[in-house]
């Protein structure tokens, strides 16, 4: 072969060969042109959505139900984190297929698409889909195409183009990477993440912070390493919710348990935390992230309220409420069991000494030292409770009553023991200590605290300072219990205006007195919810012992004072003289005097036409607080009588301070005046002593006309009782109130 044909046979095998290069330049060039940037194209998006995706998940876990409404907020996180290209476009559906929310870019087709799927505490709750458009790639291949089979150069040109477009791409996903750590940088929570074996991989700022580790230190690390947590209760370790998110492919919500992370340097702080499976493009679970925030301060303002809803705030002690409740618990429980339960009602005694003489400050200082004293002698399964001013409830569960006596008596000796010093002066207290024990299992805790409370009454009246234990036996018990009841039956009388009253007239003895007019002693009956009428002797105990009586008192004269005029006319009397009982704790009680002065300005009453009768021995013991009353009471033109007269102490002593106007002879001595010397002696010495200091004498219990002649013949002035007239109902009242007592 010629050298000729071997050179046009070299020139075209380096033809074809160059033909075979341009050909493959124009096929394989643009085939993977096109196939590197579809690919990192695609990427990139898949990159972009599960960004988007894991923010808009930890929105959806911190509002599951409103998260489809916040439109404003889902938009900026799908247009800006990371940031949206011209030619991309993403779509947040619900798990409805319904649209949630979409940018508004228009794409030109042909479109790449990438979906990843959002997640609600582990379940499906929607999905996000980044879309984007491939006409500017077609367009650049087709450049290369062209570039390829023109010259070679052109393959230089694509291939530096290529180099370019991969720079481009590079950039681009180094740009969402850093707008996600940036974003993960910026936020309050705490987040790391961990590889499947639950190694760290990665931790934000706060989680630094909160862990007391750099990330450079933690990472490969075991999480259970870095991130220790303890039950806050019994600082018992716990589990992170990290193995069990990835263990079982869901999210795993903060479950409000009270957990408490131990950081570095040995210190704890209370968290919320939350931990979520990371999976791969194919689904595979590949690691987790957990997120955690620091609620130490809120949780320690809830146990601060907490504590202050079952707290005495003075002393530290549980308050009504939460003794109430530990009762409850207690008696159902030892109804179960059959365990002993004994409850102790305690009340200071001549703590209102300290009170009243030192002020409020020293009142306060003196209930925590007692407070104090009594926690100190009891065990750490017994309640103290503060229930009132200086009254304290006690519950010895699994106690029997000899072991409560002895507990008890020490209490009592404790608190007489104790010495209270304020400024330069020593005081000495008591406690007065009712007990009673649980029965039986059908006992209520009302039931059980008025027994104590009955029992507690028991002691201060047997001289203060002692234990005295609640009998089911004894009579007396069972009588101040019955008073208790009556407690509540009298404040709901008085809720439901059932008291009525009756009226007595005097009878006038001598011809001067019938010249007086006509005058009446107002008594009180209560009406029972079933209409049975009840006398003041039954439930009048009570109403002194619960300090109920000022109010039943001021009951009375507002309702004689505005109908006064109109009994005036019923009864056909002018003047009209109204006589009402006043207890002692109405004459002591703050206030009284104020109420009766405005009721007569009001109903403008004329001079004497109202009358209070004050007991002898009321009077007799607080006789200077009686005397200022009645002074107090003749300058408003009140008259007095001096009721029950001859049965106190010194009684002719004390009568000369007191500025009465009647004088009201004792039953005691009139009843048997007909028939038995020494009370018409006695009878005939206080109508004597009564006409020297100028007083109008009453004989009570006036109850036969011997009776009445009697008192005539010693010249008494009044009598009253049966013999003249029965009690009658106040014609002021409804007729089916007209009731006689049988």
């Amino acid at each position: 072969m010629s050298a000729g044909s071997l050179a046009r046979r070299a020139s075209g095998l380096l033809l074809g060969s160059v033909l075979a290069l341009l050909l493959l330049l124009a096929l394989a060039v643009p085939a993977a042109y096109f196939s590197l940037n579809y690919g990192a194209r695609a990427a990139a998006l898949q990159t972009k959505a599960e960004v988007k995706a894991e923010l808009v998940t930890q929105l959806i876990s911190r509002s599951p139900q409103l998260w489809r409404y916040e439109e404003i907020r889902l938009l900026a996180l799908i247009q800006r984190m990371p940031l949206e290209l011209e030619d991309e476009h993403a779509v947040i559906y619900a798990s409805d297929g319904a649209v949630v929310v979409e940018s508004r870019h228009e794409l030109a087709p042909p479109l790449l698409l990438r979906s990843v799927p959002l997640f609600d505490a582990g379940q499906p709750a929607g999905r996000i889909e980044m879309r984007a458009s491939l006409r500017q790639l077609w367009g650049e291949t087709a450049l290369v195409a062209l570039g390829a089979l023109l010259t070679a150069s052109g393959v230089l040109g694509v291939l530096l183009n290529l180099r370019r477009a991969n720079r481009r791409i590079a950039t681009e996903m180094r740009d969402t990477q850093e707008r996600a750590r940036v974003t993960l940088h910026s936020i309050g929570d705490a987040v790391l993440t961990t590889d499947a074996q639950a190694r760290i991989d990665y931790m934000n700022p706060v989680a630094e912070r909160l862990l007391q580790w750099p990330l450079d230190e933690a990472r490969s690390r075991p999480l259970a390493e870095v991130c220790s947590l303890v039950d806050e209760r019994s600082m018992q370790p716990m589990p992170t919710l990290v193995p069990r998110a990835i263990a079982e492919g869901m999210f795993c919500p903060f479950t409000g348990r009270d957990v408490a992370l131990l950081r570095r340097d040995g210190s704890s702080i209370a968290i919320e935390d939350s931990a979520a499976p990371i999976r791969d493009g194919e689904g595979r679970i590949v690691g987790s992230v957990m997120v955690f925030r620091d609620v130490t301060a809120t949780r320690r303002m809830a146990q601060r309220i907490s504590w202050a809803a079952t707290h005495d705030a003075l002393t530290g002690l549980a308050n009504r409420r939460e003794f109430e409740t530990r009762l409850d618990q207690a008696l159902k429980a030892g109804g179960e069991s059959g365990r002993s339960l004994v409850v102790a009602c305690m009340d200071l005694d001549c703590f209102k000494i300290v009170n009243d003489s030192c002020g409020h400050a020293a009142g306060d200082l003196l209930l925590k030292e007692v407070a104090e004293l009594l926690r100190s002698r009891l065990r750490e399964s017994d309640t103290l409770a503060r229930v009132g001013g200086d009254e304290f409830s006690l519950l010895l569960d699994g106690c029997s009553m000899e072991r409560a006596r002895l507990i008890a008596a020490d209490l009592v000796a404790a608190v007489h023991q104790h010495r209270f010093i304020w400024e330069g002066r020593a005081f000495t207290v008591g406690v007065s200590i009712g007990l009673a024990a649980a029965e039986t299992e059908l006992q209520s805790r009302n039931e059980l605290l008025a027994c104590a409370d009955t029992a507690c009454f028991a002691a201060k009246e047997q001289g203060r300072n002692r234990v005295c234990v609640f009998q089911s036996s004894d009579a007396d018990m069972q009588q101040r219990r019955a008073a208790v009841g009556w407690a509540a039956r009298l404040q709901s009388a008085l809720e439901e205006d059932r008291f009525l009253l009756y009226y007595q007239p005097y009878l006038p003895l001598g011809d001067t007195q019938a010249d007086e007019g006509l005058h009446i002693e107002l008594l009180l009956r209560l009406r029972e919810a079933d209409g049975t009428l009840v006398l003041p002797t039954v439930f009048l105990p009570a109403a002194e012992r619960y300090n109920i009586m000022p109010a039943i008192d001021r009951w009375v004269i507002g309702t004689m004072l505005a109908r006064y005029r109109s009994l005036e006319q019923a009864l056909g009397a002018a003047p009209l003289t109204c006589s009402i009982n006043l207890s002692a704790t109405s004459i002591n009680a703050e206030g009284t005097l104020d109420f009766i002065r405005e009721q007569l300005e009001r109903h403008q009453l004329p001079a004497g036409a109202i009358c209070l009768e004050i007991t002898e021995t009321a009077a007799i013991h607080n006789l200077r607080a009686a005397t200022v009353f009645m002074q107090a009471g003749r300058a408003m033109g009140l008259r007095f009588a001096l009721d029950d007269f001859g049965v106190g102490s010194s009684s002719l002593a004390y009568l000369k301070a007191l500025p009465v106007d009647y004088l009201k002879i004792d039953g005691s001595f009139t009843r048997n005046i007909a028939t038995d010397p020494i009370d018409r002696a006695m009878a005939e010495t206080i109508n004597r002593v009564g006409h020297i200091m100028g007083l109008r004498t009453v004989g009570e219990y006036a109850e036969s006309d011997a009776v009445i002649g009697e008192l005539r013949q010693l010249g008494v002035d009044f009598a009253q009782g049966f013999a003249y007239r029965e009690p009658q109902p106040l014609p002021l009242f409804t007729p089916d109130e007209r009731v006689r007592l049988s």
